[in-house]
């Protein structure tokens, strides 16, 4: 219990399941816990994958409200802002939950390999996969599996940032060719980060990033190559991704339509290693309501492309330049 904790008494009692000592043995099916287990990773990648849906929330009031605003307009941009902050927050810990759920279920499974498929499992092995320090071990279990994320932290450290964190600190950019630069960055943990770009003229953008663990193996190496081509009216700009090994992973492909100096249509196309489009982004703008619609479509279970999003913004206004006299002022008396 921790010290400070001004509830303590509250959590013991909430907490203590005394009942569960004298509990029957659990039956578990084993290839249905497994792919239960399965089942709800999936769901928390599902939901992680969507809450990307979730991000013109917090964008869109300060498109809405921004420069000189009236004090009310700033505190609903703030507090829709705020709201839109708090349902990200909420659908990231969800999600985390259910992988939580998912990863216990496999430790049951993991518990009794693959013997019976009807198993007794005590109440102790189910609160061992949740983490409970006072369960004992299973004796089922192999010594590779159960530790927890934060006895792996201790052991081996931190993993090292994504590629694109915002706790990467820039210590340099060196030019070492005509068309080459070299770009470093440190972790919060002694890690490092390099970007080598190769921009040759009138040919594809080269980047190969390279992550670094504190130990300094490599712990990650990927190569994106971006070529644009352009026409009257159309831009399209395809980018590749690469593994450490060399193999295409990814492919995404944005394809923009001007009408002068206005974007009328932007699509992003994502396609997997195999060349099967996985995700498609389409913006466009209505000409006659000038409304803008976003649809968003993902490859289903079935194989199939399926719209799985449509977001409908209306006409952005200029709003009023100047405030106008009160109406009183039309009937006032001189004098």
């Amino acid at each position: 219990m921790v010290a400070d904790n001004p509830y303590g008494e509250q959590s013991k009692r909430n907490t203590s399941a005394p009942w569960l000592g004298d509990g029957p043995a659990v039956a578990v099916d084993l290839d249905g816990l497994r792919d239960y287990a399965t089942r709800m990773v999936n769901q928390q990648q599902d939901i992680a994958n969507r809450a990307g849906y979730l991000l013109p929330l917090g964008r869109m009031p300060g498109e809405a409200f921004d420069g000189e605003v009236l004090g009310e307009a700033d505190a609903v941009r703030a507090r829709l802002v705020a709201n839109a902050g708090e349902l990200t927050v909420y659908l990231r810990k969800l999600a985390e939950s259910v992988g939580n759920i998912g990863n216990a279920a496999r430790v049951v499974a993991n518990s009794y390999g693959s013997g019976d498929a009807l198993s007794a499992a005590s109440l102790n092995d189910v609160l061992f996969a949740y983490g409970d320090k006072t369960a004992p071990r299973p004796a089922g279990l192999p010594d590779h599996v159960g530790a927890t994320f934060q006895d792996l932290q201790t052991a081996v450290g931190p993993p090292p940032p994504a590629a694109d964190s915002t706790d990467w600190r820039p210590t340099s950019a060196n030019r070492i060719s005509a068309y080459q630069t070299l770009e470093l960055a440190t972790g919060p943990n002694g890690e490092r980060r390099e970007i080598l770009t190769f921009s040759p003229p009138g040919g594809p953008v080269t980047a190969t990033t390279t992550i670094y663990g504190a130990s300094g193996e490599t712990a990650s190496a990927v190569t994106t190559r971006t070529s644009t081509q352009q026409t009257d009216d159309t831009q399209v700009t395809v980018q590749e991704t690469f593994g450490a090994d060399g193999s295409r992973s990814a492919t995404t492909e944005t394809r923009t339509v001007y009408e002068g100096d206005e974007v009328t249509e932007r699509s992003t196309e994502v396609r997997d290693a195999d060349g099967r489009t996985v995700h498609r982004t389409v913006e466009s703008t209505d000409a006659a309501t000038r409304e803008h619609v976003t649809v968003t479509s993902e490859r289903n279970d079935e194989g199939e492309l399926a719209e799985t999003n449509r977001v409908v913004t209306g006409v952005r206004t200029g709003g009023q330049e100047s405030t106008p006299a009160p109406i009183a002022d039309r009937y006032r008396v001189n004098g």
